[in-house]
């Protein structure tokens, strides 16, 4: 499957995409092309793929409420809208996103804990400059800061990870939980403008709301975009807060996809891991989408029925019509469900149907990705061919890296083989691996065959456990 996923930002009367075209694979994606280009030639560059859009915007309405556990969006969207008519404009029409916080135990009524995001209707079909044959294609409308959550997912699990974006023309965070965003801000920024000072500003004001007034304790920062590369930034912002930092690299995200690239397309690349439950699709859309879908069924039915009856011998079409009462109640039958389908998703009864089953893409699985770290300095020194963290049926959690590595110099050989050594007793003695190591060193061709099996067992992690 391809999906075409961009970033919007309106600047005056134009709007500009940050694209990437990325290819389905397994629990990852590759990157086929990037652009940016003006939105206009979205319909034509994504030659009918799924789009995934995200839409930079500086006043989402963000609050938190506590209801029972509600099943159906459209009384959800009903409630909480009654709940927060006093901080939304009554005359205007909004999209809405919603997700329970389920690492949060139910109060003692069963109330859950919501995070509520809208934003007005007009930013889609007014600012994003979309038109009516693109947004057919919508996958998933949505509000790119929101984006930054879906990647810290992967290697931050059950941790609060504040993290921080900057591109040309906008810095945002967005503080989350897994995949629960707890809170986000953004600001546009202006060019020409002393960019260390302004950033480091706005991260210490909203690091201070955060901890402060929202008594949130953060356990790791991630800087991404244009802040992955401002290191006098990391050092001035570790010492004012003092907790962790990370940034996020495009191994075990995305295939064919250099570092800088990887910075600049973050949004839309994330866009492609984000949580249905921030998709702000309007329920119009989703509807013709689902007639089309069905007509299109239909329309395939009649198109073989008819390549059939061409087929047919004579005395077949003779037993045919001999029989067409017969088939004649079935064609009935078959128009009463068809009807009764698209009955249904009018009445908004059935959103998730197979046109946008690419909707649901694979969870974090509870694999070693969350010892990633462990084995940064191990990736960085070659460029494997293989580079695979799993789990296998049994559940012992591997890692595998393997590749030829050729080098020039003999020294620079022996380098890489000390180097080798080091980082392997650390992955054994700090992560609880064992190893299978079946490297081959040749020093005629100067090539290293790297053939490296970390395995990491229940039995293994008790004893490295102590």
């Amino acid at each position: 499957m391809k999906l075409f996923s961009a970033e919007l930002s309106k600047s005056a009367e134009t709007v500009t995409a940050k694209a990437v075209v990325m290819q389905k694979k397994g629990k990852t994606f590759s990157m086929l092309k990037y652009y940016t280009t003006d939105v206009d030639n979205i319909h034509y560059l994504s030659k009918g793929m799924p789009l995934n859009i995200g839409m930079s915007y500086f006043d989402t309405v963000e609050e938190t409420i506590t209801l029972p556990p509600v099943k159906d969006s459209e009384t959800f969207r009903i409630i909480s809208m009654n709940k927060l008519k006093e901080n939304i404009d009554p005359a205007q029409e909004y999209l809405m996103a919603y997700k329970a916080n389920t690492a949060q135990i139910p109060d003692s009524s069963g109330n859950l804990t919501y995070k509520v995001l809208m934003v007005p209707s007009s930013v889609l079909y007014n600012d994003s400059g979309l038109n009516d044959k693109t947004m057919q294609q919508l996958n998933m409308f949505t509000i790119s800061d929101f984006a930054l959550c879906a990647l810290v997912n992967k290697y931050f699990p059950d941790k609060t990870v504040f993290h921080a974006y900057a591109d040309e023309t906008k810095i945002c965070v967005t503080i989350c939980i897994n995949d629960y965003i707890v809170y986000t801000r953004n600001n546009p920024t202006e060019k020409g403008s002393n960019l260390l000072s302004a950033y480091y500003e706005y991260l210490n004001l909203t690091y201070m709301y955060a901890t402060k007034n929202l008594r949130m304790k953060i356990d790791n920062i991630v800087f991404s975009g244009k802040l992955a590369d401002m290191r006098e930034l990391s050092t001035m912002f570790y010492e004012f807060s003092g907790v962790a930092q990370s940034t996020l690299i495009p191994m075990g995200i995305v295939e064919n996809c250099p570092n800088d690239i990887f910075q600049e397309y973050l949004i839309p690349i994330s866009l492609c891991y984000l949580d249905s439950a921030y998709d702000m699709t309007p329920r119009q859309i989703i509807q013709t989408q689902a007639k089309n879908f069905a007509t299109s069924i239909v329309n395939s039915a009649a198109l073989a029925c008819v390549l059939v009856l061409l087929l047919m011998s004579a005395s077949a079409v003779l037993t045919l019509y001999d029989n067409k009462s017969t088939i004649t109640m079935q064609a009935q039958s078959l128009s009463r469900k068809i009807k009764n389908y698209l009955t249904e998703v009018s009445a908004g009864h059935e959103k998730q149907f197979d046109l946008h089953y690419y909707r649901t893409l694979e969870k974090r699985q509870q694999s070693v990705s969350r010892d990633f770290g462990l084995f940064a300095e191990l990736l960085a020194m070659g460029d494997y061919e293989l580079v695979n963290f799993d789990a296998s049926k049994d559940g012992e959690k591997i890692v595998e890296i393997g590749g030829v590595l050729h080098f020039n110099k003999l020294a620079q050989m022996e380098s890489f083989k000390d180097s080798l050594h080091y980082e392997l007793e650390k992955i054994k003695s700090q992560g609880g691996y064992t190893l299978e190591d079946n490297t081959a060193f040749k020093t005629d061709d100067m090539t290293v065959t790297v053939k490296l099996l970390f395995k990491k067992g229940e039995a293994v992690q008790q004893q490295a456990g102590g």
